[in-house]
């Protein structure tokens, strides 16, 4: 009825369009044209106001919609009613017992494909504008420990993901299966998953013994953690001891745990094979020894006519803390106090040459610097070139502070730095940025402007 009024009056105009009209009638014209013009998108965005869908029960579901100003398909997106996801659901969502109920009585695993497709071919579940959310779901699942993701390659063993994302190769493979995390075995262990706090229930008060972990992965453990008012039961899936041993080694040398079993004590080095037996443990990584530590003064027994090696700092360590100190917790900190001009090396070799493990500790000669350093100083400074930045210049400069630490260790990078402001600037301002100034350091304050 719309269309045909504003089609009425256009030929109306039409018809006048030869004839000589006057002022009033055309202005009357001009309105009414301009009126039923104006009534006609709304009243058809109206008529098509009414969401055809399939329902839970497969059956077809119509409701009205109320129509706003904006485009149509983000407001039927949005109606609860259209049941339309775009974003991944909750992982523990796609487990057996969960509301969508995708897993059959008594099966183990699926293919991730088939969880997908579920959702297309499924009426009762939710509509999946892309299949990726279901596989982002999935692999969330993965991450989160609820599920273990498994690839078979062409050789016939077998690749597994739990607690860690697969790659995204992996995830577009059709084969990718998942399985349920008491149902599987993982191939290999992240050996990251060995630090303390990244699993639950692993780790309690003081050292973890080897065997403990092993039991942890036999398959038949299930790990509690206390909730709010209640407790939340994780699976956790079998592991073979060699791959735990293996993980254990790993976690060791990249300096995620630290292993003590006997004498043997290791920390970022390599683990000796019969280390990893019943007497094993791991502990927190170790607090770094400060540079100074490691001076004559401080460790008298271990420096010999001005002299000291890597395995005489080790047992004069050792002695002084009465327990094994690993070689790679001093390694580390030799690396430190040579870079730190704390001490040098003696001989040949340098500082790329420390010795991985202890077997080399010993070549590894060290001396204080024959000519120290004088403090730092103003006139020990290079003269700097004075450049004017600005606020988002110093911001980048900011950015780029721990690549230029890194590339100058040692060598006392400093800066000079100057602020001003605008003469014009209200005293209220000057006041304000010279608090903040001072929250970095006391004496940064804004330069005062010469006299004119």
């Amino acid at each position: 009825s719309s269309v045909r009024t504003w089609l009425g009056w256009r030929d109306v105009q039409r018809q006048l369009q030869n004839q000589a009209v006057d002022p009033l009638r055309s202005e009357r014209l001009r309105r009414k044209l301009q009126e039923s013009k104006g009534q006609v998108p709304a009243l058809v965005r109206q008529a098509y106001a009414v969401v055809v869908t399939v329902s839970e029960r497969n059956e077809i579901h119509a409701f009205k919609l109320t129509a706003a100003a904006g485009p149509l398909f983000p407001e039927i997106k949005n109606d609860e009613r259209s049941r339309i996801k775009e974003t991944p659901v909750d992982a523990e969502a796609l487990l057996p017992g969960g509301p969508y109920d995708l897993w059959r009585e008594g099966e183990e695993a699926r293919f991730v494909k088939d969880l997908a497709g579920a959702f297309s071919r499924d009426p009762r579940l939710p509509k999946m504008l892309r299949p990726s959310i279901v596989l982002d779901t999935v692999l969330q699942g993965v991450e989160r420990g609820l599920l273990v993701a498994r690839l078979r390659r062409p050789d016939g063993t077998l690749r597994t993901w739990w607690r860690e994302r697969p790659d995204a190769g992996a995830g577009a493979e059709p084969t990718l299966e998942v399985a349920l995390p008491e149902k599987a075995q993982l191939a290999e262990l992240p050996c990251g998953l060995l630090a303390p706090g990244e699993l639950p229930a692993l780790w309690g008060e003081g050292p973890l013994p080897l065997p403990r972990i092993l039991a942890y992965f036999s398959g038949k453990h299930v790990a509690a953690l206390p909730r709010e008012g209640y407790e939340e039961t994780f699976a956790i899936p079998a592991c073979p001891e060699q791959a735990v041993y293996a993980a254990v080694a790993q976690a060791v040398e990249r300096g995620a745990a630290w292993l003590v079993s006997g004498p043997t004590s290791c920390w970022k080095e390599r683990v000796p094979a019969v280390a990893l037996d019943g007497d094993a443990a791991l502990l927190p990584p170790p607090e770094m020894i400060p540079p100074q530590a490691l001076t004559e003064e401080a460790l008298p027994s271990a420096w010999s006519d001005g002299e000291t090696n890597g395995a005489a700092l080790v047992q004069a360590l050792s002695h002084q803390q009465g327990a094994a100190v690993p070689w790679g917790l001093v390694r580390e900190s030799i690396h430190t106090a040579v870079a730190s001009r704390w001490l040098e090396t003696a001989g040949s070799g340098g500082f790329a040459h420390v010795a991985e493990n202890y077997d080399g500790a010993g070549q590894y000669r060290l001396r204080r610097p024959q000519s120290q350093p004088p403090p730092a100083s103003s006139s020990s400074l290079t003269e700097p070139r004075d450049v004017e930045l600005d606020g988002a210049q110093i911001q980048d400069l900011a950015d780029l502070l721990p690549q230029m630490l890194d590339a100058s260790a040692g060598h006392g990078l400093r800066f000079r730095v100057g602020v001003s402001l605008d003469a014009g600037a209200p005293p209220k301002v000057r006041v304000e940025v010279g608090k903040l100034l001072a929250e970095v350091a006391p004496d940064l304050r804004i330069l005062e402007s010469p006299d004119p």
